[in-house]
């Protein structure tokens, strides 16, 4: 059945939030301590969805239960001191020089209730902010994810993203590495 994909409302910041808490505790459980992944997605916690202009919200409706089921963010690439802020605490702005230029976008979150894992839901997520960085004018898009998420991993490749070698230690959330991926548009 498809999966209904719409932008976010303010409205939706709840079951945002829920979601992004219950997949950082099951995917992360073995990268990141569990102490920080409650201190960093706790409920009540916003999960940097709130309306931006420079970033667009997507969310992904079950048809039968009209339920979020996932999200994902996209917007013009954040350099990396911006992009390690996700889950500090720090709002995240600083542009690079070519998402400032509208030539490389980022997907800055892409999140799937466990439940709902391998059922298209992040593909189809995916697809949509592609094609709405696609239709902005990027011609790139790079994601960062954690060097130990196996799974996320497979998904991106999957996805025609490839590593570029670029790699960043996230100091607040237990020194856990990610690497960059990228992609043409």
């Amino acid at each position: 059945m498809p999966i209904e994909i719409r932008q976010a409302s303010t409205a939706d910041e709840p079951a945002i939030t829920e979601i992004r808490h219950e997949t950082w505790l099951t995917a992360y459980a073995q990268i990141i301590d569990p102490a920080i992944i409650e201190q960093v997605t706790a409920p009540g916690r916003p999960a940097n969805a709130a309306p931006r202009p420079d970033r667009t919200n997507l969310v992904a409706v079950a048809p039968l239960a009209s339920v979020i089921v996932g999200y994902a963010s996209y917007g013009p690439e954040r350099s990396v001191a911006a992009a390690a802020s996700v889950g500090s605490g720090v709002q995240p702005g600083a542009l690079t020089a070519a998402g400032l230029a509208g030539e490389t976008g980022e997907l800055y979150t892409l999140y799937v209730t466990p439940a709902h894992w391998s059922t298209g839901v992040g593909r189809a997520l995916t697809d949509a902010a592609l094609d709405g960085l696609r239709a902005a004018g990027y011609r790139r898009v790079v994601l960062w994810t954690l060097t130990e998420n196996a799974r996320a991993r497979r998904f991106y490749d999957k996805a025609g993203f490839a590593p570029d070698g670029a790699i960043n230690i996230l100091d607040g959330l237990g020194s856990a590495e990610e690497l960059r991926y990228v992609r043409d548009l």
